[in-house]
């Protein structure tokens, strides 16, 4: 079961020109499947390949030049053809007045709260081509955001990975444009508010209900309540008893 056509295109932007479609290995070199799929998503080739399927070409079919981790989700090529991310100067990212990346809603109002942009565990990507960068905005999910490198912190560390991507470890807020945090962003995005729960005014059923409360009810209802042993007999009925009584032994 080897796609030829697959193999070549997977060897292509893997082993040869990851940077043409917005791939970044990690420290390992390692690049994860899922966004090998995304590409294959916004590249729209290959369609009828599924995740699952493509985690089963690189840890059978195509074994012999892929190495694939234990988790079935990263990958990197055994034979490697392209130069991995450089650090240069911060000038040179300078010398472009705009480059596009892409955030997910919720991390850009954290940003704009913050004021600043750094990740822990990894770079931050920023394109100069800004229809990469929108492909991948919307095959993740994310919102394009426009970075203008004048206003980038002095101490910021710079990596260059081809020639369409640059990475940093940091961006401040104010050299980023994106869509207005205003009301209508804020409900569609914002952090969901739990609305207070209503006292319930059914009781469940079999609910058990206290003693006290069960006299109480019991004192309101308009019929006489029914008391427990012999019910006690009324002074004119006890007398026409007692009457007939003495009759029948005079007679």
């Amino acid at each position: 079961m080897i796609n030829n056509l697959l193999f070549k295109f997977l060897n292509y932007i893997l082993a040869h020109h990851p940077e043409e479609f917005g791939l970044i290995p990690d420290n390992n070199g390692f690049f994860k499947i899922k966004e090998i799929f995304q590409v294959l998503i916004f590249t729209k080739k290959f369609k009828k390949v599924k995740l699952k399927i493509l985690k089963q070409f690189f840890s059978y079919y195509y074994r012999d030049f892929f190495e694939i981790s234990q988790n079935f989700n990263l990958v990197k090529p055994k034979l490697l053809y392209y130069s991995p991310p450089q650090k240069i100067e911060n000038l040179q990212i300078k010398k472009f007045t705009t480059l596009w990346t892409f955030v997910k809603p919720k991390l850009w109002i954290k940003i704009s709260i913050e004021g600043l942009w750094e990740p822990i565990y990894s770079l931050i990507p920023l394109f100069t081509d800004k229809e990469l960068a929108e492909n991948w905005a919307k095959v993740k999910g994310c919102i394009l955001l426009e970075a203008f490198p004048k206003f980038f912190p002095s101490d910021i560390n710079v990596f260059v990975f081809g020639e369409k991507i640059f990475l940093v470890d940091k961006i401040n807020y104010e050299a980023l444009k994106g869509p207005p945090i205003d009301q209508k962003f804020l409900r569609k995005y914002g952090p969901k508010q739990e609305l207070p729960s209503r006292p319930s005014l059914i009781i469940p059923f079999k609910a058990q209900i206290s003693k006290i409360e069960s006299e109480k009810e019991e004192s309101k209802l308009p019929f006489r309540k029914i008391t427990q042993g012999k019910k006690k007999e009324k002074p004119w009925k006890k007398y026409q008893k007692e009457k007939a009584k003495k009759k029948f032994f005079l007679d």
